[in-house]
C-alpha cells in the first residue's frame, strides 16, 4: 500500500476527520452566534472558521497521538486495527502530526487574534500525547488519565472563545467563559465514561475500563455524577445568557432522561453498553441550543 492509501484506510476506520471537522465547526458557530446575539452584533462573517479549523487541527493531533499511546494495547486487544494489522505505520502518523501541527500554527500566525491561547492549547495537546511526561504513573490507571486529560476541552474552546470575542472587541466574564466551555465539554465526559463501562461478562481481562476499576455500578454512578454536574451548569449558563432563555426545561428533561437511563441500566441492564444512547444525548445537548439560537439570529437578522 502507498502512503496515501494507508492514510485513507486510517481516516476511514479510525480518525474520521469529517466528524471532527463537523464538531469543530458547530461548536465554534454556537459560540459565534451566542456572542453576536448577546451583544446584538449585526452582519454575518466567517471569522469563526479560523478557530473552527484550528480546533479541528488540535483534535486531529490529539487523536493521532493516541495511536502511539495505545499501540501496545491495540496489538493485544484490537489486532484488526490499522497499526497492529500492518496497514498503517507509526512513521506515517509522525508525518501526519507534523502536517496538522504546521497547518494550525501557520493559520494562527496568519490570523494571530488569539495566538497566545492557541499556543497554550497546542502545548497542552502535545504534552497530553506524551502522557505529560509521566507515562508510568498515568498510563497504568484510567482514572488518573481521565482527570489529567479531561481539561483538553477547556483549552480548545477557551481559545475559540477568546478568538471570537477578540475579533468582535467584546468580553465575557470568567463565569460566562467557564459555563460555555463546561456546556460544550461536560456531555462528552459522560459519554467517555459510559462508552467504557461494560457488564462483567463483557470485560476483557487486562483491558482497563472504568467499570473494571470502579465496578459496573460504580462506573455508572461516576457517569451519573457528571450528568448532574452538566445539569447544574446548564442552569448557570441559562441564567447568564439571555439568548438561551427558554432552554432550561428542554435541557433539564434531556439530562433527566439520561439519568433515568443510567439508573435503569444499573438496576436491570438491557444493553451491552450505553455508548449509542450517550452519543444521541451528546448530539442533542449541543444541537438543540444551536437550533434555538440560529432561529433567534434569523428572526432578529443578526
Amino acid at each position: 500500500m502507498t502512503f496515501s492509501e494507508r492514510i485513507k484506510v486510517y481516516c476511514k476506520e479510525q480518525l474520521e476527520p469529517g466528524s471532527r471537522l463537523f464538531l469543530s465547526v458547530i461548536v465554534t458557530f454556537f459560540i459565534y452566534l451566542l456572542i453576536k446575539l448577546q451583544y446584538n452584533i449585526s452582519g454575518f462573517d466567517g471569522h469563526f472558521l479560523v478557530p473552527a479549523f484550528s480546533t479541528f487541527f488540535l483534535l486531529l493531533y490529539y487523536r493521532i497521538s493516541d495511536e502511539f499511546k495505545d499501540a501496545k494495547t491495540d496489538e493485544k486487544f484490537f489486532p484488526d486495527r490499522p497499526i497492529p494489522s500492518g496497514r498503517l505505520f507509526l512513521s506515517d502518523l509522525k508525518i501526519m502530526l507534523v502536517v496538522v501541527s504546521l497547518c494550525g500554527l501557520v493559520l494562527n500566525l496568519i490570523f494571530p487574534v488569539a495566538l497566545k491561547e492557541y499556543i497554550i492549547a497546542f502545548i497542552f495537546v502535545v504534552a497530553m500525547g506524551k502522557w505529560f511526561f509521566m507515562e508510568k504513573l498515568i498510563s497504568n490507571n484510567r482514572l488518573i488519565a481521565f482527570f489529567t486529560h479531561a481539561p483538553v476541552g477547556y483549552f480548545l474552546y477557551w481559545y475559540a472563545e477568546v478568538y471570537i470575542l477578540n475579533i468582535h472587541n467584546v468580553n465575557w466574564s470568567q463565569p460566562e467563559q467557564l459555563s460555555v466551555i463546561a456546556f460544550i465539554v461536560l456531555p462528552g465526559i459522560s459519554w467517555e465514561i459510559l462508552r467504557k463501562t461494560f457488564l462483567p461478562p463483557d470485560e476483557m481481562p487486562g483491558y482497563q475500563t472504568y467499570s473494571s476499576l470502579l465496578g459496573f455500578k460504580g462506573s455508572l454512578l461516576f457517569a451519573f455524577c457528571w450528568v448532574v454536574i452538566t445539569l447544574l451548569n446548564n442552569f448557570i449558563l441559562i441564567s447568564l445568557f439571555e439568548p438561551l432563555q427558554g432552554l432550561a426545561i428542554p435541557l433539564f428533561l434531556l439530562n433527566l432522561v439520561l439519568m433515568l437511563v443510567i439508573l435503569s441500566h444499573a438496576i436491570k441492564p438491557r444493553l451491552k453498553n450505553l455508548k449509542p444512547l450517550a452519543e444521541i444525548y451528546m448530539a442533542l445537548h449541543l444541537l438543540l441550543p444551536l437550533g434555538v439560537i440560529c432561529y433567534k439570529a434569523w428572526k432578529l437578522n443578526v
